[in-house]
């Protein structure tokens, strides 16, 4: 799968984007380039339920827990307009947590 934009690329663009706006510009980029399938997007959809369930029992078991359902909600994020309105929401949140 080739990609136009490495890693890095994508990355800087997704921290340059203001916080509340961050996912869902993402989410943008990603449903404007090549379309997906749509087995790709279920597959997404799937390992990122997936990785939030690991998650879920890492919280339990020690281990980077949060890390794990952040990665998962991202995966998700990428490929539903509410879970990357509710990631905007929560980065939010959790920034006026920590400032």
């Amino acid at each position: 799968m080739s990609d136009p934009l490495g890693f890095k690329q994508r990355w800087q663009r997704f921290a340059a984007a203001p916080p509340g706006q961050r996912f869902r510009e993402h989410f943008k980029r990603r449903q404007e380039s090549k379309p997906s399938a749509l087995h790709k997007r279920i597959l997404a959809m799937g390992a990122g339920i997936l990785i939030m369930g690991v998650g879920l029992i890492m919280l339990i078991a020690p281990g980077p827990g949060i890390l794990v359902l952040l990665l998962g909600a991202m995966l998700i994020a990428q490929e539903s307009l509410s879970a990357a309105r509710f990631m905007d929401w929560a980065d939010l949140r959790l920034r006026r947590l920590l400032i």
